[in-house]
């Protein structure tokens, strides 16, 4: 199937008019039931037809004896059945003229021989037909265009704009739900599995042909030998960044990976050269995928490796400068006239370089202007800023006050929404200087969800995370600029 095909069949996948499942089941414990109740609460606006033959209607729609019995075209099958059962579904869908097939069964090649020449089959079978496959042991896919949550993990994805590729079901839902928690929306998600039809090179390549889709996340065990990694990797990230965490980088986990999704882990010299090579940025833990993924999200790419650091603090400046050194990110020297800009605005005794440190000035707008003054620094590239979030500890401060009756209550709630106000607009200021400045501000501190979420504001936990993920933005640019 030429590429050209391969993607308007992913389309029926991704974007399916109609759907059937087959499996469908009324027992609540298994994964018949659970995805088709997925499927039918999170919105998906298409048909559904449940195929069992055992069952006449299940959770309010008419059930099908099989697939063939369904009177309309079908755009997408998914498949619970057990796995004997699989190469007969997958030959019916094919009489059908079932474009698109997820098998979420598992008991394939991940279980050894026998499990491996049953795949073949499988596979045999939908590339005769024509049908691209997801899976076997797939986790499911999402598409926030179509409303298709036809996941077996209970977790709703935000929506949004990253795709992910995931050879872990767990891996790749785990990403769902810390994207749900730091903000980060998805616009399509596969669990690819066994890879036994589509592998992680043609979601990869389709992702990467989508204009709704600005960036690309995946966890990655293993490629086969001889696939277009190469080729399609360096054309997508030319387009988009791609954020790899690859797993089986030791011996063990390489022995992992085999026994959990027949993947060949390879050489970990040999990807870390690979995505060198294609400009794929590879993060080191689960966390930081989704980090970097915001990051790229948000802000502007560094035009180099030259780093101001803000702070209210100096411990934390010294931190966040052997943070930024061991990243290979550079402390610069601040221009003198940056320097009698910042006198202007700070007591005597402040540190007069970088980094910036605050002596405990508390002042929401001196926070800003000094963040600005940074920015416009010629020699700053990008801004680390500690200590924003002293703002969010105003209501607790109000709580205490309150505690101990010093306030009375009209008066508190007076100072509440004053210091709310206060806060917001900080926020704003912020977030203003990120969308205006050119110029990318990583912050490092504690910040309230919601504002995260409403404001597109990224607080990282620690100042060493946001060094790692600022030199990740710095390796991804100066690729783009070879």
């Amino acid at each position: 199937m030429d590429q050209t095909r391969r993607r308007e069949k992913l389309d029926h996948l991704f974007h399916p008019r109609s759907l059937a499942l087959i499996g469908a089941t009324r027992s609540v414990t298994k994964w018949g039931f659970i995805v088709l109740a997925r499927i039918i609460n999170d919105g998906y606006a298409g048909e559904i037809y449940p195929v069992n033959p055992k069952e006449k209607s299940i959770l309010g729609l008419p059930a099908y004896a099989s697939v063939l019995d369904i009177p309309e075209p079908v755009d997408l099958a998914v498949i619970t059945t057990p796995a004997p059962a699989v190469p007969e579904v997958m030959e019916q869908c094919g009489r059908k003229g079932v474009p698109a097939a997820v098998v979420i069964t598992s008991g394939f090649s991940e279980t050894g021989v026998e499990g491996a020449a049953l795949e073949q089959r499988v596979s045999e079978i939908a590339r005769a037909h024509g049908i691209v496959m997801v899976g076997p042991n797939s986790m499911g896919i999402y598409s926030a265009a179509a409303q298709l949550t036809c996941l077996m993990a209970p977790v709703m994805p935000r929506p949004g704009h990253v795709a992910c590729i995931a050879q872990s079901g767990n891996v790749g839902t785990h990403f769902l739900f810390r994207g749900y928690l730091r903000g980060l929306g998805f616009r399509k998600f596969v669990s690819s599995g066994n890879e036994g039809g589509l592998d992680f090179v043609d979601y990869l390549d389709y992702f990467g042909a989508d204009p709704e889709i600005t960036s690309i996340i995946a966890y990655l065990e293993g490629l086969d030998p001889g696939n277009r990694f190469l080729e399609v990797a360096k054309r997508v990230t030319r387009e988009k960044p791609i954020v790899v965490l690859k797993g089986g980088r030791s011996a063990a986990g390489a022995q992992a990976a085999a026994s959990h999704t027949g993947a060949l882990a390879g050489s970990t010299g040999l990807y870390t050269g690979l995505f060198r090579q294609t400009g794929v940025i590879q993060a080191e833990t689960n966390k930081e995928v989704v980090e970097l993924a915001r990051a790229l999200e948000t802000q502007s790419l560094p035009q180099g490796r030259r780093v101001g650091i803000l702070t209210r603090g100096g411990g934390w400046g010294v931190i966040t400068a052997d943070a930024c050194v061991e990243a290979g990110l550079t402390l610069t020297e601040l221009a003198p006239e940056t320097i009698a800009r910042l006198d202007r605005l700070l007591p005597p005794f402040w540190s007069r370089g970088n980094p910036v440190d605050l002596v405990a000035v508390l002042s929401s707008q001196v926070y800003l202007d000094c963040l600005r003054i940074l920015l416009a620094d010629p020699g700053v590239d990008a801004v680390l800023a500690l200590g924003a979030n002293v703002e969010a500890q105003a209501d607790n401060i109000m709580q205490a006050l309150g505690r101990i009756e010093k306030v009375p209550a009209e008066e508190m709630e007076r100072m509440k929404a004053k210091s709310r106000k206060e806060g917001q607009a900080f926020v704003d200021g912020i977030v203003g200087l990120i969308q205006t400045g050119g110029k990318p501000i990583l912050m490092a501190g504690r910040w309230t969800a919601s504002r995260e979420w409403d404001t597109r504001l990224q607080m990282l936990a620690e100042p060493e995370e946001a060094a790692r993920v600022l030199a990740k933005m710095v390796d991804y640019a100066e690729y783009l600029r070879r």
